[in-house]
């Protein structure tokens, strides 16, 4: 049987999805990019990736024009060029678009680095929530896997089950060189890596700031603050089916959760995502629950 016979036209026509919407009970919908992710992590023609960035931007635009109420996007940013990305982010926003993708970790620099200034200012500016979303480390030799020795389909199994590595570097640089402290009303989220990962790095995190050598003598952040205390000011996770992080809602943070039924994927809870929501939640009260399967989202994205 043709794969194409398998895919729901909701995946690339909007008044499809928004039916299907329907059926699973769903309000408004975040569309994060899908299969361009991917790119990031093997196209090393910088000027090529943000072309083809572009044209999904254009593609998702028309997306959700079929039901701008209820269909949301969030663009794909190539910031090789960190300017040009600025750029690309301006341009969406004036296409309505709520939120912006951006690689889940960088190999030549950190985020730390000073050259990204330009991209949180933009982004705060702007309103724009930046997601972190899985699959997509910009790796080249030197600071992550090199691909001329992984077989793609091994390095994207290998990066499935660590994906919590990457954010977990790129979420430390932010908070321990004081992005956020520059940016108050930035928003960074990690988007489809689940939640359990949290509570250990954050506790490990705190820990290296007060006990280690390296943290006591590096950047301090003002009004003895923790790290884990900038985390959950600026920063979201959102899961589809991680129980255990569920019952650690606590340290994490009920206001920094957010659910996706990660539709139209095969994995997607669609079409009983209500149900699953009742099974996973069941333990939450009624208050988190709106937070975390609606509530938190709107407030985050500005719905």
């Amino acid at each position: 049987m043709d794969l194409w016979e398998n895919v729901r036209p909701g995946a690339y026509i909007g008044e499809e999805a928004v039916k299907d919407m329907d059926i699973d009970g769903v309000d408004v919908g975040l569309v994060y990019p899908s299969l361009t992710i991917f790119l990031y992590p093997f196209v090393e023609d910088g000027e090529l990736l943000t072309a083809i960035h572009g044209v999904y931007n254009d593609f998702v635009a028309e997306y959700c024009r079929a039901n701008p109420r209820r269909l949301k996007a969030i663009a794909i940013i190539n910031i090789d060029d960190v300017q040009t990305g600025v750029k690309e982010i301006e341009r969406c926003a004036k296409l309505g678009f709520v939120g912006a993708t951006i690689p889940e970790y960088i190999t030549e620099r950190g985020y730390g680095s000073p050259e990204y200034e330009p991209l949180w200012d933009c982004a705060q500016n702007l309103d724009i929530p930046l997601a972190l979303h899985i699959s997509t480390p910009r790796v080249k030799a030197g600071r992550g896997w090199d691909r001329e020795i992984v077989d793609p389909l091994v390095f994207s199994i290998l990066m499935l089950d660590n994906a919590d590595f990457w954010v977990r570097v790129s979420l430390t640089e932010m908070i321990l060189s004081g992005v956020f402290e520059r940016h108050p009303k930035l928003k960074v989220g990690v988007a489809e890596h689940e939640l359990n990962w949290v509570p250990y790095w954050l506790e490990r995190m705190d820990y290296s700031y007060n006990e280690r050598a390296a943290g006591r003598d590096g950047y301090r952040l003002k009004n003895d603050m923790l790290p884990s205390d900038v985390f959950h000011s600026n920063c979201f996770v959102d899961f589809q089916e991680d129980a255990l992080g569920v019952k650690h809602r606590d340290i994490i943070g009920v206001d920094n959760i957010m659910w996706g039924s990660d539709y139209p994927h095969t994995e997607s809870t669609w079409p009983k995502s209500r149900q699953f929501i009742e099974e996973i939640l069941a333990e939450c009260t009624e208050e988190e629950k709106a937070k975390i399967v609606g509530g938190n989202a709107a407030r985050i994205y500005g719905i």
